[in-house]
């Protein structure tokens, strides 16, 4: 039977669920932002506020320094989020976004209250996405066309849509 079992399963194996908590931990302690299911969110978000708990400490034990070598591996993240646990204001905040296209399942972002990521020196990349996703004008789209109504070699721009964040009423689009 399942009774008063202490830990979620997310539908893993034991070896498979450590791994991946594991993973999540360390990607929400490198960047401070975390896109996960919302099941999967409430996990690490607990055991990244007991982390975050043991490092509050003003000199971190032999123990906890050895937990933070086991789960986030790198000694510049571990300083890293050393210095981030010692500030007034710190925590970890879940904030649902939507539901997830393919098959429906709440999304939550998990993210580092007061954490400041590095900011990115190439910038030349968000240039480029703002261009794909301008929407083309109608004038345009006629400008395009000539007078058979076919198409010119021009107009050969992409459109783009935006995902809606509501959940399917229905169960025949699945």
């Amino acid at each position: 039977m399942y009774k008063r079992v202490g830990i979620k399963k997310l539908g893993k194996k034991t070896a498979h669920r450590a791994s991946m908590i594991q993973n999540q931990m360390r990607t929400l302690f490198s960047s401070g932002l975390l896109k996960t299911t919302t099941v999967k969110a409430k996990v690490v978000k607990g055991r990244a506020e007991s982390l975050i708990s043991d490092m509050k400490k003003k000199k971190v034990s032999v123990d906890t320094r050895r937990k933070l070598i086991k789960i986030l591996g790198d000694k510049e993240l571990i300083e890293k989020s050393i210095k981030y646990s010692q500030r007034e204001v710190v925590g970890v905040k879940i904030r649902k976004i939507g539901f997830r296209a393919g098959d429906n399942a709440e999304m939550s972002k998990l993210e580092l209250i007061g954490f400041e990521p590095k900011k990115k020196k190439d910038n030349t990349k968000k240039e480029e996405k703002k261009e794909l996703n301008k929407e083309v004008d109608r004038k345009d789209i006629n400008k395009d066309i000539d007078l058979k109504g076919r198409k010119t070699a021009d107009s050969k721009k992409v459109k783009t849509q935006r995902k809606s964040t509501e959940r399917v009423r229905t169960r025949s689009g699945l």
